[in-house]
């Protein structure tokens, strides 16, 4: 969805990313440094990199891609499209990956379809205040 995206640009979240991966890269520095006597300073850095990825970075993408959803849901309802579109979009996006292999969600970077179906369920009464039918639709 365009929606989503613009969401994403208006929001800055590639700015945010940038920042969360700067602040990672500065403690893997910090711990090479620290650890760097040290014979298991390779397990620390390699337990500090996937610790920061599926306790920080991962859960704030997750975060984005939710963030986005609902922002571009109130922006195509603002610019007239039904923002319900979106949960019929979700839900043949679901049922196309029927059976096919996923991460689980706490190791993706975008939220399971199940959750944003939910999310959407959630934010369409908001959205739908928003929106008026575009003339000819």
């Amino acid at each position: 969805m365009i929606a989503h995206e613009v969401a994403h640009a208006i929001a800055r979240h590639g700015g945010e990313r940038l920042s969360q991966e700067m602040v990672v890269s500065g403690l893997s520095v910090a711990t090479v440094v620290a650890a760097n006597d040290s014979p298991n300073r390779d397990l620390y850095v390699g337990l500090l990199g996937a610790g920061a990825a599926v306790g920080f970075l991962l859960p704030y993408s997750r975060l984005h891609e939710s963030e986005a959803d609902r922002m571009g849901l109130i922006y195509m309802a603002k610019a007239g499209y039904d923002p319900r579109a979106a949960l019929g979009f979700w839900q043949r996006m679901a049922a196309a990956a029927k059976g096919k292999s996923k991460p689980p969600e706490f190791l993706s970077t975008h939220p399971a379809d199940e959750t944003r179906i939910k999310e959407i369920e959630r934010w369409l009464p908001e959205a739908l205040s928003h929106y008026r039918p575009r003339a000819g639709n």
